[in-house]
C-alpha cells in the first residue's frame, strides 16, 4: 500500500460507491444490448486496472498496531457497514444514551432494490445480517465482546425498500461469557423486525491459531 491513507482511503470509499451504484442500477435497469456490451468491457477494464497483490485482512496485518488502526480497519472491510466494501449498504452505527441514563446502540440504513427479497420487501436474510451487525457492536457496550451463538429473528412487518430504517440495540443481560442483546428495527414508525442475540466471549487469539491451522492442513481449500 502506497501513498498518502487518508487520500487512499478517500479514493476507495468513493469507489466503492460507485460500485454500490452500478449494482443498483444492474438491479433495476432494463440495459439496451450494445450498452450492456460497452459496460462489460469497462468493467473487464477496471478490474484490470484494480488488480494487485493481496491486501491484508485488518486481522492479518500483525506488528504494534494502535486498537483503533485495527477497529477501523475492520470497520472499513464489514460486509454491512463497510464504506470500502461495495456489498455493505453501508449501515452506520452510533452509541448513544437514553432518557433513563442506559446507553444502546443506534443504526441506521437505506437498502434499495438491489437487497429486494418479498415485493418491496428487505430480504428477510439481509435484516438478520443486519440486526447480527448491530448486535455485535451493541455486546461491546457491556465491556466485553464475543461471537454470535445464537441469533433469533421476529419478522413482524415487510422491512421496506428504499426507505430510512432505524435500528436501536441494547445490552440486556451479562453473566460470566455470556451476553444476551435486544435489537428493533423501525421504518417510521412501524415496528418491522426484533432480534435477541446470545454472544459467548472467546479467546480471539485462540481462534485465529485454530484457524491458521486448519488453512495450514488444507491449503489448496
Amino acid at each position: 500500500m502506497t501513498g498518502d491513507p487518508s487520500a487512499r482511503r478517500e479514493l476507495a470509499a468513493a469507489l466503492a460507491d460507485e460500485v454500490r451504484g452500478i449494482i443498483e442500477t444492474l438491479t433495476v435497469a432494463d440495459t439496451p444490448l450494445d450498452a450492456l456490451a460497452t459496460a462489460t468491457g469497462l468493467a473487464r477494464d477496471l478490474r484490470a486496472v484494480l488488480g494487485g497483490p493481496r491486501r491484508l485482512r485488518w486481522y492479518e496485518a500483525g506488528g504494534p498496531r494502535p486498537d483503533s488502526e485495527a477497529r477501523d480497519a475492520f470497520l472499513d472491510q464489514s460486509p454491512l457497514r463497510g464504506a470500502l466494501n461495495p456489498l455493505a449498504p453501508p449501515l452506520e452505527l452510533d452509541y448513544v444514551e437514553r432518557p433513563d441514563g442506559t446507553r444502546a446502540v443506534v443504526g441506521r440504513a437505506r437498502l434499495g432494490p438491489a437487497y429486494e427479497g418479498p415485493p418491496h420487501g428487505v430480504h428477510g436474510g439481509y435484516v438478520a445480517a443486519l440486526f447480527d451487525e448491530l448486535l455485535g457492536a451493541t455486546q461491546a457496550i457491556g465491556g466485553s465482546v464475543g461471537v454470535t451463538a445464537r441469533l433469533t429473528i421476529r419478522y413482524r412487518h415487510v422491512t421496506p425498500v428504499d426507505e430510512d430504517l432505524r435500528f436501536e440495540g441494547w445490552v440486556e443481560d451479562q453473566h460470566g461469557r455470556r451476553i444476551v442483546a435486544h435489537a428493533t428495527c423501525h421504518a417510521g414508525d412501524t415496528l418491522t423486525a426484533e432480534a435477541e442475540a446470545l454472544f459467548l466471549s472467546v479467546d480471539f487469539e485462540e481462534v485465529e491459531a485454530r484457524m491458521m491451522e486448519r488453512r495450514a492442513a488444507n491449503p489448496d481449500e
